[in-house]
């Protein structure tokens, strides 16, 4: 399947390798945001009604990264980029004070900067795993998990390594000692298989700007487990709570309303949603991407960019030079 006509950045290239930096946008993701932005010029019906946009938008991206992550679309919602993300389920989640927090010595900074405020906040320890040459290995970190540790929260795609994170021992880890698995995958999402069920882990988290094709447009999706939806406590707005009548078009209409009333929150994971009007135009944005992500197949992707960074390993070795990890990173 040839999609190169869909990304008219590639002209400027001879080869583009910086992915993991900055994707290019594709031409799907430019109509999307473009007929969003022209039904919104012309101020057509629904405009103004989260309702219609949640069914029209809202359910529709979600449906795509249904797809990609093969999970329950009741388990996905937006974020913007990475670390927002993580910091609204951070704190929808407290941990009791000094427990521990597992993180690895490499991670980007936004990550660290948020643990370790995070960690301040709540008086919590944070425990980093030192790398061995650039590697990180389980028995180091099994070393540092004990029952009083509140999450291993980490990239499952290293971004100065490459080491693609052991998720469902991780997550066997963590779990045997009551501990969560929150995991920043901005490298991983859209690059390599990620199926969060599968691997075990309660949270993931990736802003669109990499391998999800959304560049600087501020467009993220993230994974909550189950059990972390009905434990998160998150700060109530109104429209991360369910509607007393059904549709918030029907309530908005009703004298009676009491905005000082008592609402439940939602079930799924919107429930960890900003409280205000959702992001439509970062959505319509990541939902033209991950429809093209969806027509390859992330199977397919994971080949490509898996032989891709195997020949490049074998040029690297063949002009003697080294390379940080293990031999057999591949299999990581």
């Amino acid at each position: 399947m040839n999609v190169k006509h869909l990304f008219p950045g590639l002209r400027n290239f001879r080869a583009y390798l910086n992915t993991a930096s900055a994707g290019f946008l594709p031409l799907t993701a430019l109509k999307r945001s473009m007929d969003f932005l022209s039904y919104l010029t012309d101020f057509r019906e629904g405009v103004d009604s989260v309702d219609f946009l949640d069914k029209e938008i809202m359910e529709n991206v979600l449906e795509e990264g249904k797809r990609l992550l093969r999970t329950d679309r009741e388990n996905l919602t937006l974020t913007i980029q990475t670390t927002e993300g993580l910091r609204r389920l951070l704190l929808s989640i407290e941990p009791k004070k000094s427990m521990n927090i597992i993180s690895f010595d490499m991670e980007f900074p936004s990550l660290s900067c948020l643990l370790k405020s995070y960690g301040q906040r709540y008086n919590l320890e944070l425990r980093v795993i030192k790398n061995r040459n650039g590697w990180y290995y389980l028995e180091d970190i099994e070393k540092l998990v004990d029952d009083n540790t509140f999450a291993i929260i980490g990239s499952s795609v290293q971004w100065i390594s490459g080491q693609r994170m052991n998720l469902r021992e991780l997550s066997r880890i963590a779990h045997e000692h009551g501990a969560w698995v929150i995991v920043d995958a901005v490298q991983h999402l859209g690059n390599l298989i990620l199926y969060p069920e599968k691997e075990g882990v309660d949270a993931v988290i990736a802003g669109g700007e990499k391998w999800l094709l959304n560049p600087s447009v501020g467009s993220g999706l993230m994974y909550v487990s189950n059990a972390l939806i009905e434990e998160a406590s998150p700060i109530a707005g109104l429209l991360n709570m369910k509607s007393p009548v059904g549709e918030w078009s029907s309530w908005w209409g009703m004298p009676e309303k009491d905005p000082w009333g008592n609402f439940d929150f939602r079930s799924d994971a919107r429930k960890l949603d900003f409280g205000g009007g959702p992001p439509y135009l970062l959505a319509t944005t990541l939902w033209g991407a991950l429809e093209v992500i969806n027509e390859i197949g992330i199977e397919k992707i994971e080949r490509h960019n898996t032989n891709l960074a195997g020949r490049i390993k074998d040029e690297i070795l063949g002009l003697g030079l080294e390379i940080i990890g293990g031999e057999d990173w591949e299999k990581s």
